[in-house]
């Protein structure tokens, strides 16, 4: 689990990955054909999305993709990447988040 502070402005970057079903590579997804790729942050227990923003595709080949977003309040939180491609939407589950009170 990621440990990050409340109110912080902080970049999330992913690498989004993919499994050939039939060699069992992994291998890098490919972000050219992407619409759009949505991150979405939801803290546990809660029904509402603390964060759903658009993401940058930093290198599509890769699979490398970023989010500026503002750290929502203290709290443990779940994520997702979503990903559009045309018609189809592909769904990754995202890192988790504890959010920690800022000090000072």
């Amino acid at each position: 689990m990621h440990t990050l502070v409340a109110n912080d402005v902080h970049y999330i970057s992913v690498y989004l990955l993919e499994q050939d079903p039939n060699t069992g590579e992994t291998n890098y997804f490919d972000l050219s054909d992407a619409n759009a790729v949505v991150f979405r942050m939801k803290k546990y227990g809660s029904g509402a999305i603390a964060v759903e923003k658009e993401m940058e595709i930093v290198n599509a080949t890769l699979g490398f993709c970023r989010v500026l977003v503002t750290i929502p309040p203290e709290g443990k939180y779940k994520s997702e990447i979503e990903v559009r491609i045309g018609s189809q939407t592909i769904t990754w589950l995202g890192r988790k988040f504890q959010v920690v009170e800022e000090i000072g």
